[in-house]
């Protein structure tokens, strides 16, 4: 470790920088435990929405805290009021290894789980600070003049998951080189591998010459080729390919050596261009050439719930997904003429399968994904001039001043708080509920996923990505999407009616509109009513426009009283743990929650709220 090294480490991990993370991470999972049912408190109302809170974990254990009640029945914690009691002694200092070693019986988390969590958690608050360091005098007005790339790694994570830096498998010189909040620039390693194992696809309009002329410079094409002869090979029987560093030397050197060894998998060295890491970590995005694709590559650590690898026969199936998805988008006059949708196709991919290991049945999934590449098209190439296109999950982004960036773009919008809302649903919402009701097509259209076409800071169009990893399709045979190739058909995963509707409900409602409208309410005052009222109506005028779809309304209800309660913790600490499992994991339904665009949900709201008149809110 060199001297920088220890000097990045020292100026992150102060006793101030350590202790603000922590009590805001014990925050975080006060809130989420609760929502999800895994610890309960004894309360004392304070008003209508405040409530002080009592945790016994433990016979002399307890925690105090003070929260403000949310229509989901989750609660915004005071972080400040969080007090841990020992035998009646008072402690204002709130540690997460110390939260979690009182709670951990109480939540069911097991020893050997309870081991590797402390040390994720670690990650996660050591990745917190450093964040803190670099980040602690950029304001929300400064985010907004960087570019997309650039914002991207000033997110903080998943904001649902408890341990959303964990990232397993990075040492601490491999976390200041790789993590997107570090915004490092780096150049990603090429690699030949041979036609006969490896396999390439992409939109009907492209080949392999295609993508790979606009990803490298002739003079890198001729020097990898060069190289190539200089082994007596011919370079015609290879694809060049794209992999990170990290997985070269951790998954692909040990795992890949008899392909090595015969020259079937050769080592070409760094590409000339450089990128920057997005937020998924695994996503690159080209900073010397704004046209050139995304690539998303296998890095095989354990970040949130899973191993960051690329399912091979995914992998191969995202181009074919693409380009239905953009024909649909083509043909349907209602994505053009009654809102603005960007699909970032994945135009094409190479798989290379490990021979051994994706022909056994029970080893784990992580050793079928680590070698592949996901082409992916650039944002920038849809955007008019003065447009730009910030993750959705900057709306939940909050600096270090505590002042939302969604504060800061209302405010640089001239509208009102309310009028930027309902701009800002009208664009979001009648794409996808488009998908869903016309084509029983879902995405999970959370922060990370999306983005938000802004001119002016106002919403003007709304942009999607991830879809072979992520689009679902109803099981139902919609004759809309009687078109959908036989492959896909078989490879998507078919949901139930309500299934369908949860990639609503809690792909957008829960992991990112609850947390918008927490914002709001803690900062604005702005009611949840008032919000969840604006999310209802846009969802209505959508239906009044589609009179053709009334079936389809009633046979995907967005309006039930309550839909499916699903536990990303629960799942995490409980479920899966540190498992090594076969199949990625599912997350299994865990009772139900309020639906609050349901108008009898909102009502009951506002009589628990005491709320007679509503007053309207601005900046």
């Amino acid at each position: 470790m060199t001297d920088e090294t220890i000097s990045i480490l020292n100026q992150a991990l102060t006793t101030q920088h350590w202790e603000h993370v922590n009590r805001k991470l014990v925050s975080k999972m006060l809130s989420e435990l609760l929502y999800e049912g895994l610890i309960f408190t004894s309360q004392t109302r304070l008003s209508a929405s405040d409530s002080e809170h009592v945790l016994i974990v433990s016979s002399g254990v307890w925690y105090r805290f003070k929260a403000q009640v949310r229509i989901f029945d989750n609660w915004h914690i005071d972080s400040d009021s969080i007090m841990r009691f020992e035998n009646d002694v008072p402690s204002l200092v709130t540690m997460v290894s110390q939260f979690i070693c009182d709670t951990h019986t109480l939540i069911g988390i097991t020893g050997l789980t309870l081991g590797h969590l402390l040390r994720e958690l670690n990650h996660t608050l050591i990745a917190d600070c450093h964040a803190l360091s670099l980040q602690k005098n950029v304001s929300s007005d400064d985010l907004l003049r960087l570019s997309n790339d650039e914002l991207e790694g000033f997110m903080q994570g998943h904001p649902w998951f408890i341990v959303n830096k964990g990232r397993l498998g990075f040492s601490y010189d491999e976390y200041l080189k790789h993590a997107p909040e570090m915004q490092n620039k780096t150049n990603l390693i090429w690699v030949a591998v041979h036609k006969k194992h490896a396999v390439f696809h992409a939109i009907s309009d492209l080949n392999y010459e295609t993508i790979i002329t606009q990803e490298l410079a002739p003079t890198e094409i001729t020097s990898f080729s060069v190289m190539l002869s200089e082994k007596k090979l011919i370079a015609t029987d290879y694809y060049f390919m794209p992999i990170h560093e990290w997985q070269w030397r951790h998954q692909i050197i040990t795992l890949f050596t008899e392909d090595i060894v015969k020259q079937d998998l050769v080592y070409l060295g760094p590409g000339k261009d450089t990128y920057l890491p997005t937020q998924s970590i695994r996503t690159f995005v080209n900073q010397m050439h704004t046209t050139k694709y995304q690539v998303k590559l296998p890095i095989s650590i354990f970040n949130t719930a899973v191993y960051r690898g690329l399912p091979s026969e995914r992998t191969q199936h995202a181009p074919l997904l693409s380009e239905w998805l953009r024909k649909k988008l083509k043909q349907d006059i209602f994505f053009h003429a009654n809102c603005r949708l960007v699909l970032l196709s994945e135009i094409a991919s190479i798989d290379y399968p490990h021979k051994h290991y994706m022909s056994l049945e029970k080893v784990p999934y992580q050793y079928k994904e680590c070698l592949g590449v996901i082409w992916r098209e650039n944002v920038h190439i849809y955007l008019k001039p003065e447009e730009r296109a910030i993750t959705m999950a900057a709306l939940i982004h909050i600096d270090y001043a505590n002042k939302p960036l969604i504060s800061t773009l209302i405010e640089k919008s001239g509208l009102t708080l309310e009028n930027w809302l309902t701009l800002f649903f009208s664009v979001v919402m009648p794409p996808l509920l488009h998908w869903l009701y016309r084509y029983g097509v879902v995405f999970s259209p959370h922060g990370e996923n999306t983005l938000l076409v802004i001119k002016e800071n106002r919403p003007v169009g709304l942009v999607i990505k991830d879809f072979i990893d992520d689009v679902n399709i109803s099981e139902q045979d919609l004759p809309e999407s009687d078109d959908l190739p036989p492959s896909l058909k078989k490879l998507l995963l078919k949901v139930s009616d309500d299934q369908l509707t949860q990639f609503i409900h809690t792909g957008l409602f829960v992991v990112l509109y609850r947390y918008v409208s927490d914002i709001l309410q803690t900062y604005h005052h702005y009611s949840e009513i008032n919000f969840w009222e604006l999310v209802r109506s846009a969802i209505l005028d959508y239906q009044k426009s589609q009179p053709n779809l009334n079936k389809r309304f009633k046979q995907f209800d967005l309006f039930k009283p309550s839909f499916n309660k699903l536990c990303l913790n629960k799942l995490r600490l409980l479920t899966v743990g540190y498992q090594d499992d076969v199949n990625r994991p599912k997350v299994a339904i865990s009772g139900s929650i309020n639906n609050p665009v349901n108008h009898l949900v909102l009502n009951t709201w506002r009589i628990r709220m005491g709320i007679q008149h509503e007053k309207k809110y601005d900046l």
